[in-house]
């Protein structure tokens, strides 16, 4: 990955800023514009950002060599004094909470209808691409918009892509989903808890959700039919709860995990070196009782049996082992069942009445020379 080796005037530290990492389900940073690079991009202080620059990363703390963080979405910064906030979002409420000093902080973007506040301390150092710099490039705002996750609620099923959501969305909303993840959530829904009342069909362009009433959570929820809108895009939601989603952290360490395949599911994996956990990241250990065993070889060449979750199974194992130690030794008493001769013989070719022919001249060989340490010589005394 290419480096962009900055400086910052008044500091020593260095500043590497790298490309924006491809996204992926762990990694969600929106694209820049086609046209738009970090090779554009200074590192100043967040006091120093004036209104029109766009901030595309933060940094790793210093002094010394710092790497840059990227912003998960590149955003045109409209800086003013903390404490100010006429949204009242999360973000400023909880600096309030704590007591923050307001001489201390500094907001870079103000909330909108989908984002908190940027709200950073005065002296941060910043990557930005200028506003002057920036009147050149394509707009920030052509980029495509970076896609929220979704899943059902308590569920191993998903994520699903869909549109951005506001602020004020909650988990009874609907979501904006393309016609092949809408036919996905129509074959995941009744498989979960979450949608176990309720049954999916197509009727053409139309989804048809319907609740069996004898099963419904809430009453007067009979059921739902969905047609696409002008972009051809489903809004889906409402008879049960969703859940936003971000990758699950491992239950037992709480490290991050990375998505892994298991026999055609989707599974996590934890991160950590020394901690083998696996989880379907849906928050209830029970689940987690259903991923399928695996096993392992280690250094040694000792197969070890794993269950679903990444604990070993020990009588497993263990029963294993010994089915090995017995299968080698029969492979060692076929080897050497004592029947067969110095010569690689065996019965009847070679006994010890009738040897054969190999192991008559070595025993000759060998009464010669014993007689020969003796003294004796063709059967006489000297």
């Amino acid at each position: 990955m290419p480096e962009h080796i900055l400086s910052l005037p008044g500091s020593t530290d260095r500043f590497i800023l790298t490309d924006r990492p491809t996204t992926t389900l762990t990694d969600r940073y929106r694209p820049l514009p086609d046209g738009m690079n970090l090779s554009h991009a200074t590192v100043v202080r967040a006091h120093q950002v004036r209104t029109g620059d766009i901030v595309v990363a933060s940094f790793t703390d210093g002094p010394g060599t710092r790497y840059a963080e990227h912003v998960p979405q590149a955003y045109t910064a409209h800086p003013r004094p903390f404490g100010t906030c006429q949204a009242q979002c999360e973000e400023c409420e909880n600096i309030h909470a704590h007591g923050a000093a307001a001489d201390r902080y500094l907001c870079l973007d103000d909330a909108d209808d989908r984002e908190d506040c940027v709200i950073v301390y005065r002296n941060t150092p910043v990557a930005i691409i200028s506003a002057t710099t920036a009147a050149s490039l394509p707009p920030l705002d052509s980029a495509s918009l970076l896609p929220d996750l979704f899943t059902l609620e308590g569920s191993k099923f998903g994520p699903y892509e869909a549109l951005p959501v506001s602020r004020a969305w909650c988990p009874w909303s609907t979501i904006s989903v393309t016609r092949a993840t809408a036919e996905q959530i129509a074959i995941d829904l009744p498989r979960s808890h979450a949608g176990r009342h309720l049954t999916c069909r197509w009727l053409d362009e139309l989804l048809l959700i319907s609740s069996d009433p004898r099963q419904r959570a809430e009453p007067g929820r009979p059921g739902r039919l969905i047609e696409p809108d002008a972009g051809g895009r489903y809004l889906i939601g409402g008879l049960w709860p969703w859940e936003e989603w971000s990758p699950p952290t491992c239950p037992d360490c709480s490290t991050d995990t990375e998505q892994i395949d298991v026999e055609g599911e989707k599974a996590w994996r934890c991160t950590a070196p020394d901690c083998t956990r696996r989880t379907y990241g849906t928050g209830e250990p029970d689940d987690d009782q259903d991923l399928p065993p695996y096993t392992e070889t280690d250094a040694d060449g000792t197969t070890i049996v794993y269950h679903g979750t990444g604990e070993i199974d020990i009588e497993t194992t263990a029963e294993l082992a010994s089915q090995e130690a017995a299968h080698e030794n029969d492979q060692d008493a076929d080897e050497d069942d004592g029947l067969t001769c110095p010569n690689g013989n065996q019965p009847p070719e070679c006994t010890e009445i009738d040897p054969c022919e190999a192991c008559a001249q070595d025993e000759d060989e060998e009464a010669a020379m014993i007689e020969a340490s003796m003294g004796l010589h063709s059967g006489t005394l000297d």
